[in-house]
């Protein structure tokens, strides 16, 4: 009886997990194919006004790379803060590879393979993890700060949305921002580093709030580069370029900010797929016409943005000569 017991508990939580997450899917699918097959007042289907300029899509994947590259760059001054670090085309390998581990479902998989890239005998596995904890941590917290920013600034079109904005972007960076204090975020790399067998933790880093600081300041300008690709994204199905003024930048950033990192806080989605999508897509608000628009906008962001990591990661992981590389550790910046 005991062993059916915990047989039934091995199983029931994951499939409970996968049932949760195909009801959301579904859900958020209903949702876009109601936006994506609106008539006008004619009755003829809206998608047919969209126009399709793949030069803007390139554009918006680019800024997405570099958005990316912005928490990359943090990281490796992490690193480099606790110690030699790998070379900086090791580091940026590790990062950009260990992205596709987010689609896995569980996101710890990119931690353990970007740890496991970098790992070597001056950086121990355990610190590699801990330090990649906090730069994804910082890269949210960042994130959910800006988005609540921009629309107390420019407050957003819809007024049925269950919380405002500021309000949800406030909850998000309690909740990402708290175990990056350095009193809490110590004890918990304390406690990592107790799990992890002794010769993996290495040197417990100490994190202080000018680290902290300098985080968020880095990772907040690749945000505010993904507000211009978001704007890049629209444009790829508008008949014109929407105007890139002040409005609409923060309109673009506070969506894709809140959108992005209530993503990252539903762990049983991998890479937060369907949620982003479906928060950017409600954040921009509008009339129907520009409903279809931003529904094609943001699908066709997620298939390029994940594209360009595809194709990045396999460039870096299979192209990118060994002498290239170099030595695994160095100490220049």
């Amino acid at each position: 009886m005991h062993a059916s017991v915990k047989s039934w508990h091995r199983w029931a939580w994951p499939l409970a997990k996968l049932l949760l997450a195909a009801a959301i899917l579904g859900g958020i699918g209903w949702q876009f194919y109601r936006d994506l097959t609106k008539e006008d007042a004619n009755g003829v289907p809206l998608l047919r006004d969209l126009h399709w300029q793949p030069g803007w899509l390139a554009l918006s994947a680019l800024l997405y790379l570099v958005f990316l590259g912005c928490s990359c760059w943090y990281w490796r001054r992490l690193l480099l803060h606790f110690g030699p670090a790998p070379t900086p085309l090791a580091t940026t390998r590790a990062y950009f590879v260990s992205q596709l581990g987010k689609y896995i479902p569980g996101k710890a998989w990119a931690l353990l393979m970007r740890g496991m890239m970098v790992r070597g005998p001056s950086l121990r596995l355990g610190l590699a993890i801990i330090t990649t904890f906090y730069e994804v941590l910082t890269t949210m917290a960042a994130g959910a700060m800006l988005g609540a920013a921009a629309f107390l600034i420019q407050p957003p079109f819809r007024t049925d949305l269950y919380l405002p904005p500021v309000v949800t972007g406030i909850l998000m960076l309690g909740v990402c921002a708290v175990p990056l204090l350095p009193g809490v975020f110590n004890r918990i790399a304390a406690r990592l580093a107790h799990r992890l067998q002794a010769d993996e933790a290495g040197p417990l880093p100490k994190i202080d709030f000018i680290t902290l600081l300098k985080g968020l300041a880095i990772t907040a300008c690749g945000w505010c580069l993904l507000g211009i690709s978001v704007w890049a994204g629209l444009a790829a199905v508008s008949p014109t370029p929407p105007p890139l003024d002040l409005s609409m930048w923060l309109r673009c950033l506070g969506a894709i900010s809140l959108a992005y990192v209530g993503g990252f806080l539903m762990p049983i989605l991998p890479g937060g797929i369907g949620v982003r999508e479906f928060l950017l897509a409600r954040l921009f608000g509008g009339s129907a016409a520009e409903a279809v628009l931003f529904a094609v906008a943001v699908l066709l962001m997620r298939l390029a943005w994940t594209a360009a990591e595809v194709a990045l990661a396999g460039l870096l992981y299979f192209a990118a000569p060994r002498r290239w590389l170099g030595s695994k550790f160095g100490s220049s910046g």
